[in-house]
């Protein structure tokens, strides 16, 4: 979490909405040349200069230019400020490395989609010539778990996504649409198939020069007018349409207590999204069995959300059962084992109503979790309640023996404190008290006998250890 955190809560993007352009691709797929041309072209734009976007010839600016850096994901720490004065958006430079690698794990694989679609709001899947069945595949199983996802966070799952194909074979036909027909006939690919009959994806066909794309050749878009015209116009249409593709939540969703990024409260800062992807990574390392597919990953994010509410419904009888009782005399009509047994069947009830809507087959063991959760918030309201109920006697029986009650009153209050002591403390010698002595006697016994009591209930605070950040899954090992 600390390299996301390095960037996402960058001065600049911290409290700024981030678009995020993330390549995915095979590797030696020529990824590292596109993300060199779109890292020459961003400091251009962010200056309002342009650069070799305009034909302005070779840059000497920022590379990539890391093949090493091919396990896990990558991020280019320093934003790119671009848009109209006022609606700036963040935007970042994201390399998926290996996330399509056939050597990974499904696991692997699945986890590492989840991550791409947090750090990604504007996806190029990057592919030589034409799009084969692996990337296809990819592609099917990345929507998929976007959707996933999105449902689970309240995010758009593709928000916006270029399937571009560098073909030197086919320079007539540079453009948009060229593989629409295709992938819209196709029924092997159905959320493909509907992504690109929607308006959040495209296909691009890019001839260009296969000695810099596939070589990584230290070549430069404004080396050769003929060779990078496409190209050109391509990245300029990119960082051009960036600021428009902000991360953002789906219309209607409302994340209570987290302030909102400036003009749309659906935006993402860069200090929202780092917290999501915290959650997100803390949340894959508490997991015990894997999941080896979308669906799987699906149920356990329907099963975390269910113990979610569980726990928010439980917080809630609790809280509802502390106010009801902060006046003396409310409390003092609920024993402490009344208070308890209340609790326990709250527990139960949520217990067997939440269980059976989980659908892992690790549902007993998250069952006992859960219950482990609800037992501890159970004993630290009853520590609190049981000090605060023999205050309240306590008071009772001083008043009593101040006289401010009547014969029959501090009888009442008398036998109303030896029973509660009996039952919860033991305290029977204040009992033997109570019948040897006159009415005043018996109430200041009474008082001291109780103060003692609290005396001796005193609660030491258990020390609250934070944890810190865990590393996600953002390499392969």
């Amino acid at each position: 979490m600390g390299a996301i955190n390095r960037c996402l809560k960058h001065p600049l993007a911290r409290d700024t909405p981030v678009c995020l352009l993330a390549v995915l691709g095979e590797q030696h797929s020529g990824k590292t040349f596109l993300l060199d041309c779109l890292l020459q072209g961003l400091p251009g734009l962010e200056s309002c200069e342009g650069g070799w976007l305009r034909g302005g010839g070779s840059l000497q600016g920022p590379r990539w230019g890391a093949s090493s850096l091919s396990r896990g994901i990558w991020m280019w720490s320093h934003p790119f400020l671009l848009g109209k004065e006022g609606r700036k958006v963040a935007v970042f430079l994201v390399d998926t490395g290996d996330a399509m690698s056939p050597e990974l794990s499904r696991e692997t694989r699945t986890k590492l989609c989840a991550l791409t679609m947090m750090l990604s709001s504007y996806q190029i899947l990057n592919t030589s010539q034409e799009l084969k069945d692996t990337d296809l595949e990819y592609l099917e199983m990345f929507v998929h778990v976007a959707e996933v996802m999105g449902r689970h966070y309240g995010m758009v799952p593709i928000q916006h996504l270029d399937l571009l194909v560098r073909d030197s074979f086919h320079p007539n036909k540079a453009g948009q649409g060229h593989v629409g027909d295709v992938l819209q006939k196709s029924g092997k690919y159905p959320r493909v198939r509907e992504l690109l009959q929607g308006q959040q994806a495209r296909c691009y066909l890019l001839p260009a020069p296969r000695r810099h794309w596939a070589s990584g050749d230290q070549g430069t878009p404004g080396d050769t007018e003929d060779d990078f015209c496409h190209l050109r116009a391509y990245i300029a249409d990119v960082l051009s349409a960036a600021p428009q593709h902000a991360k953002s939540r789906c219309q209607g969703y409302w994340s209570e207590g987290r302030p909102v990024a400036r003009g749309d409260s659906r935006l993402l800062t860069g200090q929202q999204l780092a917290q999501e992807i915290k959650n997100l990574s803390g949340w894959m390392g508490r997991t015990g069995p894997g999941f080896a597919s979308p669906d799987e990953m699906a149920a356990q994010l329907h099963d975390l959300r269910m113990l979610e509410a569980a726990k928010k419904e439980f917080k809630e009888y609790v809280r509802q059962q502390d106010v009801a009782t902060k006046r003396i005399f409310s409390a003092l009509r609920v024993l402490p084992e009344t208070m308890r047994n209340f609790l326990s069947a709250q527990k139960d009830a949520i217990l067997a109503r939440h269980g059976a809507a989980l659908l892992c087959q690790e549902r007993e063991q998250a069952l006992e979790v859960l219950e482990a959760e609800l037992q501890a918030e159970a004993k630290a309201f009853m520590d609190t309640y049981t000090m605060r109920f023999c205050g309240h006697l306590a008071a009772v029986g001083g008043a009593v023996g101040a006289g401010l009650m009547g014969l029959a009153g501090g009888v009442v209050g008398a036998g109303m404190a030896a029973a509660a002591l009996a039952a919860e403390a033991g305290m029977v010698a204040a009992g033997a008290a109570v019948g040897a002595t006159g009415a005043a006697v018996v109430g200041g016994g009474v008082g001291a006998g109780l103060a003692a009591t609290v005396g001796c209930i005193e609660r030491e605070e258990e020390e609250r250890v934070q944890e810190g950040d865990q590393e996600p899954l953002l390499q392969e090992e």
